[in-house]
């Protein structure tokens, strides 16, 4: 099945792809988190991150094992020089882009996450 969407892996850095997230044709940097069975990926915009944010994805996506892991198991065991979790802080930016090409909010319905259902038919 191919996919509605374009996409391109970054020649410079792991896990980092640029993917077309509106169906217009414009290819947007993303860090891809994780990459599910059936091809939804999880993953964040690094324009909306500040330049503090964006050293320390690099620092993150330049670890020795960054190739060999997910990004969302890397960041899971990396403490930011802030002291947070690096998985935790990133994930206030993660949405979902399905393999139709829609992109959700994964936390969208869980208590306290600012965002609604859609109700379903």
């Amino acid at each position: 099945m191919t996919q509605p969407y374009q996409q391109h892996q970054s020649a410079q850095f792991p896990h980092i792809e640029w993917l077309e997230l509106n169906a217009d044709s414009i290819l947007h940097e993303c860090a891809v988190l994780k990459t599910d069975g059936l091809g939804n990926k999880l993953f964040f915009k690094t324009n909306d991150l500040d330049t503090i944010d964006k050293r320390r994805l690099v620092d993150i996506l330049r670890d020795r094992n960054a190739r060999s892991m997910e990004l969302w198991d890397l960041m899971s065991t990396k403490t930011l020089g802030n002291g947070i979790n690096a998985l935790l802080y990133f994930n206030q930016l993660v949405r979902q882009l399905t393999t139709s090409g829609r992109v959700l909010d994964p936390r969208s319905g869980q208590v306290m996450s600012g965002t609604v259902a859609a109700p379903t038919k």
